[in-house]
Order: structure tokens, then C-alpha cells, then sequence
């Protein structure tokens, strides 16, 4: 009777005490960097047009675990802030297909984005210039 009543004591006891939780220090161990930056894009060529440029805010995300770093970028915004406008009829095919390439790059996060009818030109400039971006922001 004495017996498990030590027992019995001895281990409530070692229930009572702190038990280090694993995960709970690998969760205290893991950091997370988040910095956002700008890039802007080469100048490419619209042909006869004139030039487009394109600028990009990339959010970049460094979650630091032990030994683990884990790096992810993410596409936050577009702009363009060169591009064709020597006539109306370039402001206007800019200011229609624009809008649609910057949504585009944006959903797809690269620079494999759908050409815009009646606008190729603007449509390969873009995506010239949003690659060479995207490339700047990889080497950062």
C-alpha cells in the first residue's frame, strides 16, 4: 500500500513538472523576413512605336527554420511608367491593353502573359521588360 502510494506521488510529480515541448522550440526558432522592393524593367522596344518600360514591386518572404531557409517572392504590383504615347492612337491602345497586361502578370506571377489583341507590339515590349525585372528581383 505505501509502495503505490509513493508511486502514485512520485508520478504526479513528474506530471507536474515542465516538459519541454518540441515543437514549441522548433516554433520559437523559426524566423520570418518579409521585405518588399521595387525593380524596374530594360527599356524594350515598341518598333517603330517608341519604348516601354515596366516597374514591379516584388514582396519577398524568407522563413529561416534551424537549418532550413525557405525563399518565396511574390509579384505585388506593375506599373508602367514609359510607354508609347506619340499619338492618339497610341495612348489609346495603351491605355486599353495596358491595364490588361499589368492584371495578367499579376495572376500569373512570371512573365508568360497573354497577348492583347490589336496591341502586340505593346503586348512583347511588356513582357521583355517585365522579364528583365522579374530577373533583377531574383538576383536581389
Amino acid at each position: 500500500m505505501r509502495k503505490s502510494i509513493i508511486i502514485i506521488l512520485l508520478t504526479v510529480a513528474a506530471l507536474a513538472l515542465p516538459i519541454v515541448d518540441a515543437t514549441a522550440a522548433t516554433r520559437a526558432a523559426t524566423r520570418k523576413v518579409v521585405v518588399s522592393k521595387r525593380f524596374t524593367g530594360s527599356l524594350a522596344s515598341v518598333q517603330q512605336w517608341g519604348s516601354l518600360q515596366v516597374t514591379i514591386v516584388v514582396r519577398k518572404t524568407t522563413t529561416i527554420s534551424g537549418t532550413k531557409k525557405k525563399v518565396t517572392r511574390h509579384l505585388t504590383a506593375v506599373s508602367v511608367p514609359t510607354y508609347p504615347n506619340h499619338t492618339n492612337r497610341s495612348v489609346y491602345i495603351n491605355q486599353t491593353a495596358l491595364p490588361i497586361l499589368k492584371a495578367e502578370a499579376l495572376r500569373a506571377q512570371s512573365a508568360n502573359v497573354n497577348m492583347v489583341s490589336g496591341a502586340t507590339d505593346s503586348s512583347d515590349a511588356f513582357a521583355q521588360s517585365l522579364q528583365s525585372a522579374i530577373l533583377k528581383a531574383k538576383q536581389a
